[in-house]
């Protein structure tokens, strides 16, 4: 848990190539391991990255309760604010756990799961958002639905990049066959 906790005080270079690290460990393991396991691994990480974005997201948060529903607002507040854009860099970093292990948690037979992971992590976005507002905890933004959705975007794309190289491997074997 204290290891989470650095990511707000790291270099963000470093929080990058960590990311980048944990993404392409994820897409390795999921190649290698036996479907069964791959789901059931799937499922144990996304329960936990849900209950890590409610810790971060509510618990341990200061009184606040301010509401930004305006757009891209945080971008306008960037230069005189330079802490708002690591924020939203660390909202999307977030959830990129979320959007690399759900596909992969889903059932095979669901054909598309990449639209039901991106409409599942902003809907828990949008739920955190509204505990922060209705508890008064942090601040309650727009723009945070947008990165933390994002964030499940990207992680998510480990999952299209798996697709893709099975298929891709499975045309090669097929090929020589």
């Amino acid at each position: 848990m204290i290891y989470f906790l650095n990511l707000y005080f790291q270099p963000m270079i470093a929080v990058y190539l960590e990311i980048a690290g944990i993404y392409l460990i994820w897409l390795l393991l999921m190649l290698l391991l036996p479907k069964k396991a791959r789901r059931i691994i799937s499922a144990i990480c996304c329960v936990l990255s849900v209950g890590l974005i409610c810790f971060f997201t509510i618990c341990g948060r200061s009184q606040g309760g301010e509401l930004d529903l305006i757009p891209f607002i945080s971008f306008s507040k960037i230069n005189t604010c330079p802490d708002i854009l690591r924020a939203m860099q660390l909202n999307i970093f977030l959830f990129i756990p979320f959007g690399l292990s759900m596909p992969f948690a889903l059932p095979e037979r669901l054909k598309h799961r990449v639209l039901p992971v991106l409409f599942t992590g902003m809907l828990i976005s949008t739920c955190v958002e509204a505990c922060q507002y209705f508890f008064k905890l942090g601040h309650c933004e727009t723009d945070d639905v947008i990165m933390n959705t994002l964030g499940t975007f990207i992680g998510a794309t480990a999952f299209l990049l798996f697709i893709a190289i099975k298929k891709r491997s499975k045309n090669k074997n097929h090929i020589s066959r």
